[in-house]
C-alpha cells in the first residue's frame, strides 16, 4: 500500500482465513486486492485456494473524497461489480469507476461464488460535533443499526456494564447470540465500519471490541434502540 500523510478516507472490511480483516486507505493511498501475497487486501488464498480470484483482481484509490476502483487489465480477466444505493455497476478489466456512494460493496468473482469487499468512504472532512463531558446526553451522534448489529453490539458492552474491565470475546458474544464467532466478529467491523464513516470518535486501539465498544459507551450509541 502506497502510504501517505493524508486523512483517513474510507475502510475496507473483507473476509480472510480467520474470518473478516480490515484495511484503511488515506487520502492519495492505493491498495491492490486480489489472492496473491503482493495485495494488501488479501483473500481467497486459504485454507482452500480459489484459483477463480485472480492474484491481483484490481486496486483501490483513495482521493477527492472517494474512492476509485480500477480492474486488472488481464486476458480473461473476470468483471467486477459494484453494487450500491445508486445501483449496480459492471467494471470491464482495464477500466475503472468511482461511486459517488458514502458505502458500497466491491464483489470479485471467484470459481464457484463471489469475494465482497465492503467498502465505506467519509465523504467530509469535518468531524461531528462532539459531546462536551459536563453536558447530558443529548444523542447528537447516532447511529442507525440493524435488529443484528444492535443484538451483537449490546452483547459485547454487557460485560463492561456489569463492571468488568473489557468488551465480551468474540466466542462469549457467539454463545450469547447462537452465531458463529466468525458471524460475530463480521458484524462487529461492520459496526466500526460504520462508525468511522459517521466519524463518530473511536479509541485508536487495533481491538476492534474496545474502540466499538469505548464509543458506544461514551456517546450513548446504545440508546438509538430499544
Amino acid at each position: 500500500m502506497a502510504k501517505t500523510g493524508g486523512a483517513e478516507r474510507a475502510v475496507v472490511t473483507y473476509p480472510a482465513p480467520h474470518g473478516t480483516d480490515v484495511a484503511t486507505l488515506r487520502d492519495g493511498e492505493s491498495a491492490r486486492f486480489g489472492r496473491g501475497a503482493e495485495c494488501e487486501i488479501r483473500f481467497g488464498y486459504a485454507p482452500v485456494p480459489d484459483e477463480g480470484v485472480p492474484r491481483v483482481a484490481g486496486s483501490l484509490l483513495a482521493a477527492n473524497r472517494r474512492v476509485f476502483v480500477e480492474s486488472t487489465d488481464q486476458p480473461g480477466h473476470r468483471t467486477l461489480e459494484i453494487r450500491g444505493p445508486s445501483g449496480t455497476t459492471q467494471i470491464p478489466a482495464g477500466e475503472g469507476f468511482s461511486p459517488r456512494d458514502s458505502h458500497f460493496d466491491l464483489f470479485v468473482r471467484g470459481e464457484n461464488s463471489a469475494w465482497k469487499l465492503a467498502v465505506r468512504v467519509r465523504t467530509s472532512s469535518e468531524p461531528p460535533a462532539a459531546e462536551s463531558s459536563a453536558d447530558p446526553p443529548t444523542k447528537r451522534l447516532s447511529l442507525e443499526l440493524s435488529d443484528k448489529q444492535y443484538a451483537v453490539l449490546a452483547a459485547y458492552c454487557e460485560p463492561p456494564n456489569r463492571g468488568r474491565s473489557e468488551p465480551a470475546t468474540h466466542k462469549e458474544v457467539a454463545a450469547a447470540l447462537n452465531y458463529h464467532p466468525n458471524t460475530v466478529r463480521e458484524t462487529l467491523y461492520e459496526i466500526w465500519a460504520l462508525m468511522f464513516e459517521l466519524q463518530i470518535p473511536m479509541p485508536d486501539v487495533s481491538d476492534k471490541r474496545i474502540a466499538v465498544v469505548e464509543a458506544a459507551r461514551l456517546h450513548g450509541l446504545l440508546w438509538n434502540q430499544n
